[in-house]
């Protein structure tokens, strides 16, 4: 999958997961506590989520604080979990 439409579904996704409403959520938006406010469980969600929309299986080992810093950075490990 490529990087735009990978793009879309990550942010969509995070959108749906966040308990904070912001109008504005981009790939540079905190997911954790001080941003959008996504604990451990939503990362878990995320995760769920975001293998069933993309059927990219994410390994254990690869689900770290910094995968799950930003979108961008959840994007860009999907991205490149593709290219093998």
């Amino acid at each position: 999958m490529e990087r735009e439409p990978l793009a879309r579904v990550v942010l969509e996704v995070v959108r749906a997961q966040a308990p904070v409403s912001t109008a504005v959520v981009d790939e540079d938006s905190p997911l954790g506590p001080g941003g959008l406010g996504i604990d451990s469980i939503g990362c878990l969600e995320l995760v769920l989520e975001l293998e069933r929309r993309t059927g990219i299986a994410l390994r254990d080992e690869s689900l770290t604080a910094e995968t799950f810093a930003t979108p961008r950075n959840l994007i860009d490990h999907l991205a490149r979990a593709t290219r093998g």
